[in-house]
């Protein structure tokens, strides 16, 4: 394995770990919804891996990452939704939930299709994610609670998932034309840049189900 190949595939390896890490919170009754986002974690982790090894047989790989970026977009919104307490917001998840599949619909049959990375799609969900965990942070802002955010999962969550949207999708949302125009930069971007993000990401995620280790049992 050369060193281009190793760069690739680490991320993989820090997103299963995060994956495995997550499972602990069945073990020591988290809450409910970081249980989901174990679950989620683990789903990502196998789809990114077999978008891994799609492309190490040079195939197109970009329709089975729209699906991850759909399965992220309808997923992490639910999981704000039970953390954010600002009514407003949690409206504003509401609508979000019927505009954003019909603008999958449309956009899959009339504009960029399946085959191609919707790049659309990635903008328009990774913003509002950004959104969310913004506003989770306005959250904690205001919060009376004593307790450190450090300690609060959601927080390291939300600091990874403004930073690897924030450095990703406008990359990603450009990436059909780059790949047609500007090759070699897609390339290094993608291959220190991008997977960057997604390692840093990844290590928050560990860090949130390893800030607290003890949980009332869930419902």
């Amino acid at each position: 394995m050369n060193v281009e190949q190793f760069i690739s595939w680490f991320p993989l390896f820090v997103v299963g770990l995060a994956a495995a890490i997550s499972l602990r919170s069945f073990r020591y009754h988290y809450p409910v919804a970081l249980k989901q986002l174990s679950l989620l974690w683990v789903l990502i982790f196998f789809i990114d891996l077999a978008g891994h090894i799609i492309k190490a047989y040079q195939v197109n790989n970009h329709w089975l990452y729209n699906i991850y970026y759909w399965l992220q977009y309808l997923s992490l919104p639910y999981l704000y939704y039970q953390q954010i307490q600002n009514q407003y917001i949690r409206n504003i998840i509401r609508v979000f939930y019927i505009a954003f599949p019909v603008f999958v619909l449309v956009d899959s049959i009339f504009i960029e299709g399946i085959v191609n990375l919707q790049s659309l799609i990635i903008v328009i969900g990774g913003i509002f994610i950004i959104f969310l965990a913004a506003a989770y942070f306005r959250q904690l802002y205001i919060s009376e609670e004593n307790e450190k955010i450090t300690r609060d999962p959601w927080f390291w969550f939300s600091f990874g998932f403004i930073i690897n949207f924030g450095g990703t999708v406008p990359f990603l949302g450009m990436l059909n034309y780059l790949l047609e125009h500007y090759r070699p930069f897609t390339r290094f971007y993608y291959l220190y840049f991008s997977n960057s993000y997604v390692i840093l990401l990844n290590v928050l995620i560990i860090a949130g189900y390893l800030c607290r280790t003890h949980y009332q049992e869930s419902s």
